[in-house]
């Protein structure tokens, strides 16, 4: 995504209050999972120069509502707090499959699979910032790279994640999260009305391709 369109953004954003300003910068930051290529992703909320994290407990009912998205808390402490925000369906299909179902129980998730009991589990699991090396299997990086990363294997491209095999079109996917972005900041600088919920939803196989 081009950096003047992203700036122009912050730009705009920027002149907001700080409702509105929540809203969407957590919006951009979602448009991944919104869009549907992605099953799941974490941000980080703090009362900074921008009252974010005052925004979420008053307000993140009404994004995740709008989108259709749900959430779990994985840290939270008195200046700010950390939450996975997940589509239940794209999470759960991206679970489900086979190695990342195998990968999961070796590091202690129930062999009953159940969303909320992964979720749980994953939250049990980060303690004191640190998040498991399993981690990135909820945020949809794909099975072989999350193993290459903890094999401390060669790295043969980074991106949104550590790429580690060339099994699979990375810089595709990478591509559409950029679009993704691309078509939120739209939509806020061009006034659009366009529908983004899953906009992007039947390219998973592009990330599912390795693991299936």
């Amino acid at each position: 995504m081009a950096g003047n369109l992203l700036m122009s953004f912050l730009n705009k954003i920027e002149l907001l209050d700080e409702d509105e300003y929540a809203e969407n910068f957590i919006g951009c930051m979602l448009s991944p999972v919104i869009t549907g290529i992605k099953p799941a992703s974490t941000i980080t909320l703090k009362n900074c120069r921008r009252k974010l994290y005052n925004y979420w407990n008053e307000n993140g009912c009404n994004i995740l509502g709008r989108y259709n998205l749900e959430s779990i808390t994985l840290q939270e402490t008195k200046e700010g707090i950390v939450l996975l925000v997940y589509d239940r369906s794209n999470l759960s299909e991206h679970l489900r499959l086979e190695k990342n179902h195998k990968l999961l129980c070796e590091f202690g998730y129930n062999n009953n699979f159940q969303l909320e009991r992964c979720l749980n589990c994953l939250r049990e699991r980060i303690v004191n910032g640190s998040f498991p090396h399993e981690s990135g299997i909820f945020l949809g990086i794909p099975y072989e790279d999350v193993i290459g990363f903890i094999n401390g294997d060669k790295c043969l491209f980074n991106g949104y994640w550590k790429v580690y095999t060339n099994n699979y079109d990375h810089r595709e996917i990478f591509s559409l999260y950029d679009e993704s972005k691309k078509v939120y900041i739209l939509n806020i600088l061009e006034n659009r009305k366009n529908k983004i919920k899953n906009l992007y939803v039947n390219h998973k196989q592009l990330l599912y391709e390795c693991n299936s």
